[in-house]
C-alpha cells in the first residue's frame, strides 16, 4: 500500500514526461492488489503480460518498471497490441486514446484487468482509470466491470483509489 501512495505527486510536481513513469509503477504495483480468474493466465506457466494500445512512449516506461520484476513468481512482460482481439493474450492491457471504448468488452471476456486514462473509460468498461483530482494523479475503480472480467480487487487497493463506483 506504501508503494502506491508514494507514487502520487501533484500535477504540478509532475513533468510531462514523468507522467507515463508514474503510471507504469502504478500499473506494476495494481498487480499486487488484484486477483485474476485461474483461466485469464493460460493452462502452462509463461510470463504475466501486460498489454500497451494507443501509446507507443509508454512501453518504454513500462518496460524499465518491470524489468527484472516478477508477479506470482512469474516474469513480467511487455507487449504493444495493434488489435483490441490481442487482449485475449494479456492480464493487464493499458489503453489510451480512441481504443478506450473498445476495451472493455473485450477484457471482460478474456479476464484481463483494462487500465485507461480518462473518467469516460470507466463508463465505457474499464476497470481502472488514471485521473487528475485536486492536481494529483489518482485512480477511480469500476468494481462492476473489475467483477465481470472475474477479477477481485482488494480492499487495500479500493481504500487507495480517490473513487470506487460499485453500481448494483
Amino acid at each position: 500500500m506504501a508503494l502506491l501512495a508514494a507514487w502520487c505527486p501533484a500535477a504540478g510536481e509532475l513533468p510531462a514526461a514523468k507522467e507515463y513513469e508514474v503510471k507504469a509503477a502504478f500499473l506494476y504495483n495494481f498487480t499486487k492488489f488484484i486477483e485474476w480468474p485461474p483461466e485469464s493466465h493460460g493452462a502452462a506457466p509463461g510470463p504475466f503480460v501486460i498489454g500497451v494500445i494507443g501509446r507507443d512512449s509508454f512501453v518504454t516506461n513500462l518496460r524499465n518498471v518491470v524489468r527484472d520484476r516478477k508477479v506470482n513468481g512469474r516474469s513480467v512482460e511487455v507487449r504493444v497490441l495493434d488489435d483490441v482481439a490481442d487482449v485475449a493474450t494479456v492480464q493487464i492491457v493499458f489503453v489510451s486514446g480512441s481504443a478506450e471504448a473498445e476495451v472493455g468488452a473485450a477484457c471482460r471476456q478474456y479476464g484481463v484487468l483494462a487500465v485507461g486514462e480518462s473518467k469516460e473509460f470507466l463508463e465505457q468498461g474499464g476497470a481502472i482509470a488514471f485521473v487528475f483530482q485536486e492536481a494529483k494523479l489518482r485512480f477511480a475503480i469500476n468494481i462492476k466491470a473489475a467483477r465481470h472480467a472475474g477479477l477481485k480487487v482488494s480492499a487495500q487497493l479500493q481504500k487507495l483509489a480517490m473513487n470506487v463506483r460499485n453500481p448494483r
